[in-house]
This record gives C-alpha cells, structure tokens and sequence, in this order.
C-alpha cells in the first residue's frame, strides 16, 4: 500500500495511471513483488514506456510475507512492516487518464491479470514468485 497516491484508469485501456493525490491519506494497494532481476526490471521499465517512471516509495505491508518469497531474506515481513519498494508512477499528460472515476482494481484482476501476465515469460515468472 502507497499512502498519499490514487489511479486512475488510462483512456480506452484496463490499465491505470498512479498520480500523487490531493489527500495525503489515500492509499494505492497492489502487487508486492520480490526477487526480480535487473533484466526483468528492465524489461518491466520497458513495458510500462515513458509515461511511468520507475520510482522508490515507501510501502506498507498488508499480510504477513514469508522469506521464502525473498530470496536470501531470512525472517518474514509482518503485517504492517514498512518497506522501500520499485513503483511505477504516471509523468504522462494527466489528459491520457480518466480523472472522472477511480481506476477499480478488484475490476482489472477480474478481468485483464491473466491475459497480462500470460503475454510475457517475464510476467508469468514473477507472478509464479510471489503465488508459491
């Protein structure tokens, strides 16, 4: 979870835009993945292109975390630990996101994860990481 953030859904497509917020208590939830390579970080970066920006935000955890979803971490992360994590932010032009409704995450899992992450090898991989 990222406190002071929001999303926006992107026009004409199921992804979304995170912009910082007005109000710095809203909070963005997501996906918290670990282990990931530079060369799948690169490739991510090259994904999302040059309307996100890959950037360091502080992120709360939700549920406990097992190590062995970390690779060489040896003690779990537990609810509510804070953590530095890889986000991917929106610097495009606010008038390619749809600022007259909330971007509904449950919507997108319902609809759109499985052929997200089935379009790349990369994706698939870190996806089976964090589902073990």
């Amino acid at each position: 979870m990222s406190q002071g953030f929001t999303r926006y859904p992107y026009h004409n497509q199921p992804y979304p835009g995170m912009i910082a917020s007005q109000d710095p208590q809203e909070t963005v939830e997501g996906l918290l993945v670990f282990g990931h390579s530079d060369l799948e970080r690169y490739r991510l970066d090259q994904f999302e292109g040059s309307e996100y920006l890959r950037t360091t935000l502080s992120v709360t955890v939700h549920g406990q975390v097992l190590a062995r979803y970390m690779g060489d971490k040896s003690q779990d992360y537990e609810p509510e630990t804070v953590l530095d994590a890889f986000v991917y932010v929106f610097v495009g032009p606010l008038e390619h996101l749809d600022l007259t409704r909330p971007w509904d995450y449950e919507a997108f899992k319902q609809e759109h994860v499985a052929p997200w992450i089935t379009q790349s090898s990369t994706f698939k991989a870190m996806v089976d990481r964090t589902e073990e």
